[in-house]
């Protein structure tokens, strides 16, 4: 994150730094790395306020810090701290008001201004991130990296309502029907198929009434307030393929796996604009000779009031883009963009300037780009590059090391065809190092991603079938199903380092009595649930069973024993996401692994719960 500011005459920018666990302010005319504060934890996000005084997250420690300046040499100073949601990323302030987002503990935390007490806490659903108070400080819009919605959250009843944020793609829906028909006709001719099933194909039973499908979204991490009561959401549209087909990869090869969506939400009426959710064509394969890639992966976002452009960090592509804010489809409404550094986890603007600073992670720096949207040459064309300000070398202790440096660049890589052939990243299915909570079409059929952070070590063999024994092996083999050309060996171990090393979540609370006696019925002799799910030590028995859940379009009926380690925050569940809470799952695994039938007791199916939500 990036907030700007003025210490006396100087124009100011404090720079969250997650590597140095510091809050580092630039001066942003002379270059001049003002001062560095250390704080106890990686801040995660931070907002500022008039009175100059900064909020700040600490999200592997949950805690929340209130800095102030204590003269113009920009050395910062604790107010007070207080704790935060588990996973605090997120954080909105509107005078006396608080809003702070707990990505892995799904919850919404209000708090005072002054005293950082909590006075309410609400939860949400999966993987909540940027958060937008209404001016009157009665509500609070939320963004989610996964599911597909937006929450708006009454903050005086504690009422937290879902706003959909799914696409419509009614081209893809025409072009099934038309496969699918053909497919039937086809069948029909060879006798196969009847006469009815042609009719109903005809009819368009296979879409809805629109005659249009939807694709699930995610990556919505930033969120912000535009103009004239509406809120912009950058995200991306998924296209998983059809669960009852083989394709050779991961998804239709028919169609574009991904495309940039930037949704646009009327506050009065808490309902996103039609058009605005609409997916547009891309070409399905990335072409390495475009200077201008899709914006596969959005991660801040930031309103210019002056030129009514909405600017948003891309990873991958390390590119600042400026939409037409006004626009009902801003995706559609590309201005112009700008090269900047690697890892743009931040953007702050200076209207009165007419520019804007992107704070970048990955190589710590600024880039300090001049919102003078005047046209460049065509589309094919590369965007200028943005004027950089390195900051100062970490101490060796502090500093990543390279190999994971260049890890998290690679699991990063947006349009990247060594990785794969339309623009995926490993970031685009594992955002954040978890999951996209989305079940794909692949070769095996149906499967469900899984979370890698804090889940990689001691759980070999990988993929859902078990046939990957070693890291190397499986990231290889997923590049190959992704069309991707392949990394070179040193590459490869840079990726296994950053995906091993990547930092887990706090794991969630609960009661203890609770969590003791789900402790005892899970490990009881009677359910046999650890017999094959072992405890931390080694997450799982490393080995492949039949239980059962074979579905329409699996080649194979055994599975890989996946760790319940932070199971609670992930879902839905089973390879095919066919068990949308850990309840269903309890109960519809019953006989085919383990036994839950003899727990008939409701304060024992809450205490099973409540300890594989721990785990």
């Amino acid at each position: 994150a990036v907030v700007l500011g003025h210490l006396g005459k100087k124009a100011v920018a404090f720079v969250a730094d997650e590597d140095a666990r510091s809050i580092i302010a630039v001066d942003i005319e002379t270059k001049a790395e003002l001062a560095r504060t250390k704080l106890a934890g990686a801040p995660s996000a931070m907002v500022g306020d008039a009175d100059g005084s900064l909020l700040v997250l600490l999200r592997d420690r949950g805690e929340v810090v209130a800095l102030e300046a204590d003269d113009e040499s920009g050395r910062l100073t604790t107010r007070c701290a207080a704790g935060a949601p588990g996973d605090a990323i997120g954080i909105a302030r509107n005078g006396s008001t608080v809003a702070i987002t707990g990505g892995f503990s799904r919850t919404l935390a209000i708090l005072d201004a002054q005293t950082l007490a909590t006075s309410r806490t609400v939860d949400v659903p999966r993987e909540p991130r940027s958060v937008v108070l209404s001016d009157d400080g009665a509500s609070a819009f939320v963004s989610h990296a996964v599911g597909s919605a937006l929450s708006h959250v009454d903050l005086r009843t504690g009422k937290a309502t879902t706003i959909p944020m799914r696409g419509a793609d009614r081209r893809v829906a025409m072009m099934r029907k038309l496969q699918k028909m053909q497919m039937a006709a086809l069948r029909k001719q060879r006798g196969t198929a009847s006469a009815a099933l042609l009719r109903q194909l005809e009819a368009g039973d296979n879409a809805d009434t629109a005659g249009q499908i939807t694709r699930p979204s995610c990556q919505g991490f930033a969120l912000t307030r535009a103009m004239d009561g509406r809120l912009v959401a950058p995200q991306v549209f998924v296209d998983p393929g059809d669960p009852d087909q083989n394709p050779d990869g991961y998804g239709d090869p028919n169609t574009p796996t991904e495309s940039p969506s930037v949704a646009v939400v009327d506050e009065a009426t808490r309902q996103a604009v039609p058009a605005s959710l609409l997916v547009r064509e891309r070409n399905q394969l990335v072409d390495p000779r475009d200077g201008r890639p899709e914006c596969l992966l959005p991660r801040a976002a930031a309103v210019d009031p002056k030129t009514g452009s909405l600017l948003v960090t891309c990873f991958g592509i390390d590119t600042l883009v400026a939409y037409d804010a006004a626009s009902p489809t801003p995706v559609a409404s590309e201005r112009k963009r700008w090269i900047v550094g690697s890892g743009p986890v931040g953007v702050a603007v200076d209207s009165q300037g007419g520019r804007a600073v992107v704070w970048s992670q990955f190589d710590r720096t600024l880039s300090v780009v001049s919102l003078d949207l005047t046209p460049t040459d065509e589309r094919s064309s590369r965007p200028p590059l943005a004027p950089r300000i390195a900051l100062g070398a970490l101490p060796p202790a502090e500093r990543p090391t390279p190999e994971y440096s260049l890890g998290r660049i690679l699991f990063h890589a947006a349009s990247d065809v060594r990785i794969a052939q339309d623009g995926r990243a490993c970031a685009s299915c594992h955002p954040d190092g978890r999951d996209d909570a989305i079940t794909w079409a692949t070769p095996e059929g149906p499967r469900r991603s899984i979370m890698l952070a804090g889940r990689i070590q001691k759980s070999a063999p990988y993929s859902w079938n078990g046939t990957a024994p070693d890291l190397h092996t499986h990231i290889s083999h997923t590049f190959e199903r992704l069309g991707g050309t392949g990394l070179r060996s040193i590459e490869l171990d840079a990726l296994g380092e950053y995906i091993t090393h990547l930092a887990a979540p706090a794991a969630l609370h609960a009661d203890e009595a609770k969590v003791a006696r789900g402790d005892a019925l899970f490990h009881a002799k009677e359910a046999g649930c650890a017999t094959c799910h072992r405890d931390q030590a080694q997450l799982a028995d490393g080995a492949v069973h039949n239980v059962k859940s074979r579905a329409k379009s699996d080649r194979g009926d055994a599975f890989d024993t996946p760790s319940l380690h932070l199971i609670g925050g992930t879902g839905p569940w089973f390879h095919d996401g066919r068990y949308a809470t850990l309840r269903d799952l309890i109960r519809g695994s019953d006989g085919t692994m383990g036994h839950t039938k003899h727990i008939s007791n409701e304060g024992d199916l809450e205490a099973l719960e409540a300890y594989l939500r721990t785990r």
